[in-house]
């Protein structure tokens, strides 16, 4: 098992897509939420650096995310309408620049054996047992579903599909 250059790709395709569906969204939409509890521009990407900082953790990079952030975003966290908790669009995205810029050397270098081992994470192994199961669905599968979300939030504010 190795994180190939097809994963890779998508990893990095995933973010620049993202990155496409949050242009022209003002900061002061970042937090509408046209459904109730509906995740929202901010907390989609917040959330996706700290399950980033989660991602270099398992492989060695350094990345940590700033303070507060693994409560106002972590998994257990629930996004709110409210624009004052959030941090602007900007540093956000800046945000998930670092995180990219961290993890992808060690992404390009991990070893087979890296990727075998068993997930350090006991919740999270019931559902990827190794860290190279955890560590593809983090830079993929948890990405693009986030993406979704982002899409059906664009559509649900009149906003115009891209893909």
């Amino acid at each position: 098992m190795a994180i190939d250059s097809t994963v890779n790709h998508s990893f990095h395709f995933s973010v620049g897509y993202l990155k496409t569906l949050l242009e022209g969204i003002d900061n002061d939409k970042m937090t509408h939420q046209p459904s109730p509890g509906m995740n929202h521009p901010a907390w989609i990407v917040g959330h996706l650096v700290t399950a980033m900082e989660f991602t270099a953790k398992l492989i060695g990079a350094t990345y940590k995310a700033p303070d507060g952030w693994s409560d106002l975003f972590g998994m257990k966290s629930e996004p709110s309408d409210d624009a004052s908790k959030y941090p602007d669009m900007a540093t956000l995205l800046a945000e998930l620049d670092k995180t990219v810029a961290a993890v992808t050397p060690s992404l390009e270098s991990i070893s087979a054996e890296a990727l075998a081992v068993q997930m350090p994470d006991e919740g999270f192994r019931k559902m990827m047992p190794t860290v190279g199961d955890g560590l593809t669905f983090l830079i993929n599968g948890h990405i693009t579903t986030h993406i979704g979300q982002l899409s059906a939030w664009r559509r649900a504010c009149g906003m115009p599909a891209l893909f």
